[in-house]
């Protein structure tokens, strides 16, 4: 319901028999304005054939009316939620059967030469991802890049595909870099940096891998390869460089009493219960090397010379 239609159906509650004319003056709007708020109103069936006059309209109660466009709303609710719906399975269709043609190509190669066929080619592929995308990155994303793929990354991480990137070292002094990352990480990406980044690649559910035509030229475009061993490979080498290489943690938050970010308070109370470095690192998900140094850390921070000096200063300042 619009303003004035609302203000129409407000004042006639409260004087129902007032005349059109009447409550364009009492309104202080046009009169064809009224004509329309009429109408609407009647529409909405909130003013209804009066069975006292059937020349006039009488306007229901105010529990009614709310009632009515209740209804009203959930019924428009509905209806979109099955357009989208139907529109979802619509692009099901088409997406599956372009998957299709892809697999059917009888070369298993597909060469795309510009920027804007690339970008449409990564796009197809990961909406389409059920399970992983896996990409490596050997040179820190210029701005323009970060940002023409800002909204794929977001969509694959709405859908909860598994993501990981593994990227250069470099992101790391690179404040642009940093902060896209961390937005990724944000939203449940895993990403890991290494001095040692062999090549760009982009695989998705391992099935489908996307590598440069020429690494040694951008202009030369990209390949789309879905040969089963050559993408496995790829896999393979994505895997033993993912394993060697440090993980980007998200920007941490710090409790304001202690200092502490969550995971380092976690880390002191599996410690001082006695678990091993390998039971926690399995616990916070991280590598026992990530364990050892963050412990060697929290020693510096609580003065410690051992970790069960650790464990009492943290008690005594009460961090346990």
């Amino acid at each position: 319901m619009d303003a004035i239609s609302e203000h129409v159906y407000r004042v006639l509650l409260e004087e129902p028999t007032l005349q059109e004319t009447a409550l364009a003056q009492s309104l202080n709007v046009a009169q064809a304005q009224i004509d329309t708020a009429l109408e609407r109103l009647t529409d909405l069936a909130v003013l209804r054939t009066s069975r006292d006059d059937p020349s006039k309209r009488y306007p229901v109660s105010l529990e009614r009316c709310v009632a009515l466009l209740r209804r009203r709303q959930e019924s428009e609710l509905e209806a979109r939620r099955k357009a989208l719906l139907d529109g979802e399975a619509s692009a099901a269709v088409v997406v599956e059967s372009s998957a299709r043609r892809r697999f059917q190509n009888p070369t298993a190669f597909q060469h795309v030469t510009t920027l804007d066929d690339i970008q449409n080619l990564v796009e197809s592929l990961t909406q389409s991802a059920r399970t992983e995308v896996c990409s490596m990155v050997p040179n820190v994303m210029p701005e323009e890049s970060l940002e023409a793929a800002r909204d794929g990354d977001d969509e694959i991480l709405r859908r909860k595909v598994k993501f990981r990137a593994l990227c250069h070292d470099k992101i790391r002094s690179n404040a642009a870099a940093m902060a896209y990352e961390q937005r990724l990480l944000a939203q449940g990406a895993q990403i890991r940096t290494s001095t040692v980044v062999p090549m760009r690649v982009l695989i998705v559910d391992q099935a489908n891998a996307v590598i440069p035509y020429n690494p040694d030229s951008r202009e030369e475009g990209a390949i789309l390869t879905v040969v089963p061993g050559i993408v496995r490979s790829l896999y393979e080498l994505f895997e033993r460089c993912w394993d060697d290489a440090k993980p980007l943690e998200a920007t941490p938050r710090f409790d304001d009493a202690t200092g502490l970010t969550k995971s380092e308070t976690k880390l002191l109370t599996i410690l001082s219960n006695g678990l091993t470095d390998e039971v926690a690192a399995r616990r916070l998900g991280v590598s026992v090397r990530t364990v050892r140094r963050r412990m060697e850390d929290l020693m510096r921070r609580l003065d410690a010379g051992s970790r069960f000096e650790a464990g009492y200063n943290a008690a005594k300042r009460g961090w346990l």
